[in-house]
């Protein structure tokens, strides 16, 4: 299990991960590569340079000038382009995150703002180049120190505002932080988005075994002489399985109208903050049955979630858990078919040998699509993905 711990200290931004996973060994020619689908007309550059007597790199993308003004929808339309499924969505889901905070801050919606920080150039190769970096590292997952709260005062296209700028603040919220007494923006709304994302939990340094440390370094320099750069650890988590946050948060409920029941399991259904869901029967006071809603998510979506469901229950309070469960390494797959491929999961078990489930979609698909039953689909689906372990 390979995990990437980034050591916020001095915040973090977009160019500053990147710069730190260039100095785990990404490379750049091989980053302006996979960039050049996108048509960008961008020029990454990389330099070296010493902050504190410490060696790290820098990043820069030199870029047109007047780059166009994008909506959501114009940036989810360029993604499109990339070859990877599963970077592209990973990209949509930041986008998505950056996006809702800005909606949120001006008060409109998602689809309807277009403005300077989602449309930028630099935005989207850092975005899209720290996914490439990660995917060519091999990370299993990331976490993260907790986020220095700086203060002060930042100019933007609204005007003045506070720091962490509006927008950073909104995607900070759930995240362990810190005040600082530093007038300087050290986190931006890229390098919030993408801790928001990506981050599977805040806090120390899991237990591992470092294998390589990169260093990320930012433009600016800091007053307080502190050196402005992040710190990433590649490491190695030991064992087979390995330990991950989880939050659990459950509510009784008892006098909700149970069409209502429909709504509420379809959105969290479909919820990719919800890492699973269920419901169990129980007798509550005064001889009243009623249910127990629980929910797993990562431990940044919690407030979220709870919020969530106090506003579409009929429940009072939410009990929150911070629990840890061992997880099986596992992958996303394109399973081969007589019928087109049918995406799934493969896991590695403790002895070694690999699992495989096919997605329930593709299959129920498939089988209404060519009239056949669906265990046929499942049956075949699993012989060719244990087939691929062996």
């Amino acid at each position: 299990m390979k995990i990437l711990y980034m050591d916020c200290f001095s915040g973090i931004s977009g160019d500053m991960w990147i710069s730190s996973l260039l100095d785990l060994g990404l490379s750049l020619q091989d980053l302006s590569q996979y960039l050049n689908c996108l048509g960008l007309e961008a020029e990454l550059q990389q330099e070296h340079c010493h902050v504190s007597g410490i060696t790290a790199y820098r990043f820069r993308v030199q870029a047109p000038e007047h780059p166009p003004l994008r909506h959501l929808s114009d940036i989810q339309q360029l993604l499109n382009l990339l070859p990877d499924e599963d970077l592209r969505r990973q990209a949509n889901a930041v986008f998505a995150c950056l996006a809702e905070a800005e909606a949120q801050v001006h008060g409109t919606d998602i689809h309807s703002i277009h403005f300077h920080e989602i449309g930028a150039v630099d935005t989207i190769v850092d975005v899209v180049g720290v996914l490439f970096g990660l995917k060519q590292l091999n990370i299993d997952a990331v976490y993260a120190s907790p986020i220095p709260w700086s203060k002060g005062f930042v100019s933007i296209d609204h005007g003045i505002v506070p720091l962490p700028a509006p927008a950073t603040a909104r995607l900070l919220c759930g995240i362990p932080c810190y005040g600082v007494d530093i007038d300087m923006e050290l986190v931006t709304p890229t390098g919030a988005a993408l801790l928001k994302t990506l981050v599977k939990g805040f806090g120390p340094l899991p237990a591992c075994s470092p294998v390589a440390i990169g260093y990320g370094a930012g433009w600016r320099q800091r007053s307080d002489k502190i050196p402005n750069m992040v710190r990433a650890i590649l490491a190695e988590m030991p064992g087979d399985t390995y330990l991950e946050p989880i939050t659990v948060l459950e509510c009784e409920i008892d006098d909700m109208n149970p069409e209502m029941f429909t709504h509420l399991f379809s959105t969290l259904g479909t919820n990719d903050k919800v890492k699973d869901f269920f419901v169990t029967s129980v007798q509550m006071k005064k001889n009243r049955p009623g249910f127990l809603l629980t929910l797993l998510c990562e431990p940044n979506y919690s407030r979220l979630l709870a919020d969530w469901l106090l506003a579409n229950t009929t429940s009072l309070g939410v009990r929150v858990y911070q629990q840890q469960r061992f997880i099986l390494p596992r992958t996303a797959v394109t399973i081969p078919s007589p019928w087109g491929p049918i995406r799934g999961k493969k896991a590695v078990l403790p002895d070694g040998t690999c699992r495989c489930k096919p997605e329930y979609e593709d299959c129920a698909r498939i089988a209404e699509q060519h009239n056949i039953p669906l265990h046929q689909v499942y049956c075949q689906a699993i012989a060719s993905c244990q087939g691929d372990c062996c």
